[in-house]
Formats: structure tokens, sequence, C-alpha cells
């Protein structure tokens, strides 16, 4: 997601925002916490917020008392707000932001992406995909956009990304003029600007050819990128 959230500074307030964003976000779970990375940000988060005795809900309200303010108290509750917001940083940074309601930016604080382009302006902008890592039947790719090479985040227009892909089995000699666009499938919307890529072993030695698009906030496509080809190793 591309708009930064504000989380609150001091801690009074970000023990005000913790305490009504980390149990939004758990009620709301299904709908705003859609990978597994941002669902478990979530636990982590949940469970530095509400540990008994050891979480912040129990150490911040000792900060507040001279005679329980510990050099050690001081320093777990600063740990506990660094990582808190890391984490909310984190899952929101995974939150699509086509998703977002009102509501979802009222409470968790998170202001309209700002800019010239409306919601139903199709995407400009073109993504190319890079082969940024490859691993045993693995592959990582990285999705720019093409003019500016910049991340998702910083793409004015463009709010998702779309990839599609055909595969080509191993041994099996491509037929002419492949992979048409009839040959590609949706395999994923992202909203990030990388991705892994994995495969099975019978997918050894085989082919996948890869093309991605930018979606705006209504899901309107823009230009296809250029196809990039991996071979399973």
């Amino acid at each position: 997601m591309g708009t930064r959230n504000r989380i609150p500074v001091t801690d009074a307030d970000f023990n005000n925002y913790a305490n009504i964003a980390i149990p939004y976000l758990t009620t709301n779970k299904a709908r705003l916490v859609i990978t597994t990375t941002a669902q478990a940000n979530l636990t982590a988060a949940t469970s530095l917020l509400t540990t008994a005795a050891t979480g912040w809900n129990s150490v911040y309200p000792l900060t507040l008392n001279p005679a329980t303010a510990t050099a050690t108290i001081i320093a777990s509750k600063t740990n506990q707000h660094k990582q808190i917001e890391k984490l909310l940083r984190a899952i929101y940074d995974d939150i699509p932001r086509s998703v977002l309601t009102q509501m979802d930016r009222d409470t968790l604080n998170i202001p309209a992406p700002s800019g010239t382009h409306t919601a139903s302006t199709r995407p400009e902008s073109v993504p190319s995909i890079t082969i940024s890592g490859r691993g045993h039947l693995s592959a990582t790719l990285t999705i720019l956009d093409v003019e500016h090479q910049q991340p998702l985040s910083n793409v004015d227009d463009a709010d998702l990304i779309e990839l599609e892909a055909a595969f080509l089995a191993p041994g099996a000699a491509a037929p002419a003029g492949f992979p048409s666009d009839n040959d590609f499938h949706h395999v994923a919307t992202l909203s990030k600007s990388t991705v892994l890529r994995t495969y099975t072993p019978d997918q050894q030695r085989g082919t996948e050819y890869l093309k991605a698009c930018y979606l705006s906030s209504r899901n309107e496509p823009g230009g296809w990128s250029e196809v990039v080809s991996v071979v399973v190793a």
C-alpha cells in the first residue's frame, strides 16, 4: 500500500492508537489482513500488546509511576513501542488501497492518497519484470515501472499489480506463436513489487512465461509488460 500511515509518536497517544488499531485489525482480519506475512505480523503485534506481565499493556502503565519506572521497564517499553509500530507498518503495507473503506482510514489513521489521478483512471504506467533471485524450484520477481524503475508504492496511478503466466511443460515443444494471450492465466494480484514463484518437482526444467500490468483502485488494467521467461531449475 503506497500511502504511509500516521502512527502517533508519543507513548500516550501510541497507547490509545495501538489499543484501537490492533483489535480493529483483528475484527476485520478476513478483509484487511490477507497475506500470510501480515497475519503473522498481526499475531506478533497482538502478543506484544497484550501478553500478561510482559506486554505493552502491562509494562507501559509501570513507566508512569516513578516507583516502578525502572531502567529495565523503560527499556522494555521503548523496545515494544518500536516493535509494534514496525509490525503495524508492515501490515499496512500489505493492505491493498482498493479495499480500504473510509471507516478503515479513520480508525487506522491512514490518509487517502493525494495526486491528480482519479480512481477511475486506467494506469498509464507500465511495469517491467526482472528475475531478481533464483533457487531450487523457485524464482523471485521484482516488478518496477518501466519509466522510473520505481516500486508499486511510488507509482501514482496504480494500486495493484496483476500477474499472469503461461507454462511450457518439461520436454514439450512450443507450438507456433507460444505463448499467445490465450495461453496466459491469472496467477496473482499483488500489493507489493516483489513476489516469490514456487514450482513443483514435476515442473522442473519446464519454462514459465510471465507478464504483468498495473490495476487502478477500480481494478481497471493498464498496459502489459514485456513477457519474461523462467526455466525452472
